[in-house]
């Protein structure tokens, strides 16, 4: 995506290159300097092969333009600043401070600052397995910006996985990644805790009337996810978990941090787009995804992920099969 020629994008690599320290050399590669990126902005991720992961040391002045990938990233900046825009927000990264991004937001990483950081890339596949990884949605549906002032408890544990995480990957000792994984499981955990524990209602380790909601509203996010396609009314959300709608709206948006119909919404469009990449045409698809008519789903469509089902499907062609599930466009 960069404007620079290959000579320039080549010298800028041979000055990062001598600026990294030996012990932070990737383990695969002598001359990993960069990302690739393919048509519309999308980046195939670059692995370690075999592997779910790519941890980078990071010193390079030049930044990214806007693209996005099916990875989760998490830039640590360990030195100087850092800006990044991600979906319709800018960050300042400040040393020590550390920045999720969701898979497939659009991103910009600014360049221009002397400074080191570490990115970190990892493919989410392999811990989608466990259940109560769309629990962490309300934390996680948009970038997510971590620093010591704002949670300090958090925070130190946390950026001590990291530092473990980063000695693990570089260190490349027998079984490297299972270990890397596990850290970053704990870390999933630890976001999940410190959430649900400022919860009024829902703390699993404050009270078993925090627990019982915790499991009732995890089932419910479960039978949503199965049965998105159909009419599930607000009073049959609530009869699920046996509350009044009163009472169960005032906790789903606790729980959530959204509304209910707003995240029957948000389900039904994360179907519509893996369908999108299928032979199927959009009037179907719409009714499959529980609309009533053409005309309600686009809307929902642009309302979500900024663009029209037509021109989704557009990117996904062209992606030939790499298209992410789902894609937040910045702010035009």
């Amino acid at each position: 995506m960069s404007s620079l020629t290959a000579s320039e994008i080549a010298r800028f690599r041979d000055k990062a290159l001598g600026s990294v320290p030996a012990k932070y050399r990737q383990p695969d590669v002598d001359d990993y300097g960069g990302r690739t990126m393919k048509d519309d902005s999308l980046e195939i991720v670059d692995y370690v092969p075999q592997t779910h992961v790519r941890i980078w040391y990071n010193c390079q002045m030049e930044g990214y333009e806007l693209h996005h990938h099916a990875a989760l990233e998490i830039i640590y900046c360990v030195q100087n600043t850092y800006t990044v825009t991600a979906g319709r927000e800018t960050f300042s990264l400040g040393e020590g401070d550390i920045l999720f991004i969701p898979p497939n937001v659009i991103h910009r990483l600014i360049g221009g600052v002397q400074g080191v950081r570490f990115i970190m890339l990892f493919d989410l596949e392999p811990a989608s397995m466990f259940r109560e990884t769309r629990l962490l949605a309300p934390v996680m549906n948009g970038p997510f910006h971590l620093r010591k002032k704002d949670r300090p408890d958090l925070y130190c544990a946390v950026q001590e996985r990291f530092e473990r995480m980063i000695d693990l990957y570089f260190s490349q000792q027998a079984m490297w990644e299972i270990s890397v994984y596990t850290e970053l499981l704990n870390i999933a955990a630890a976001i999940g805790r410190d959430y649900f524990d400022k919860t009024n209602s829902f703390s699993p380790s404050s009270s078993e009337h925090g627990k019982i909601n915790y499991d009732k509203f995890s089932a419910l996010l479960d039978y949503i996810d199965e049965h998105y396609s159909e009419d599930i009314s607000l009073m049959d959300a609530a009869s699920y978990v046996g509350f009044s709608k009163f009472h169960f709206t005032r906790l789903f948006h606790e729980y959530t941090g959204t509304t209910f119909y707003d995240y029957l919404l948000r389900r039904r469009i994360r179907a519509a787009q893996k369908m999108l990449g299928t032979d199927l045409s959009v009037t179907e698809i719409s009714y499959r995804c529980g609309f009533h008519n053409l005309t309600s789903f686009s809307r929902s469509f642009r309302s979500f992920t900024g663009i029209s089902p037509s021109a989704y499907r557009n990117y996904a062609e062209r992606y030939h099969g790499k298209f992410s599930d789902r894609i937040i466009l910045p702010e035009e």
